[in-house]
């Protein structure tokens, strides 16, 4: 995966990696919270974020909502789309 081969520094999509081997972003005790960043303008994104709406549906309908308001501005919908680099 290209995003755990990155070696340097940058405020761009690798920060977080970068943050988080600075100890910049805490864990909540021995729990460790892993994440994945999509941009909205990646042009998969919107297939990603209905995808996890569908699954949320179930638990929390709320949160679903608001994932597919996202998704409407995401991907081939957003203004800026780009295949991911």
């Amino acid at each position: 995966m290209r995003l755990n081969g990155y070696t340097g520094y940058t405020f761009g999509k690798y920060s977080i990696i970068e943050h988080l081997k600075l100890n910049r972003v805490t864990h909540n005790g021995d729990e460790v919270d892993d994440f994945f960043v999509i941009k909205l303008k990646d042009r998969h994104s919107k297939a990603a974020l209905l995808a996890y709406a569908d699954a949320a549906e179930s638990t929390d309908p709320e949160l679903a909502a608001d994932v597919r308001q996202l998704a409407a501005s995401a991907g081939i919908d957003h203004p800026c789309c780009q295949l991911p680099d």
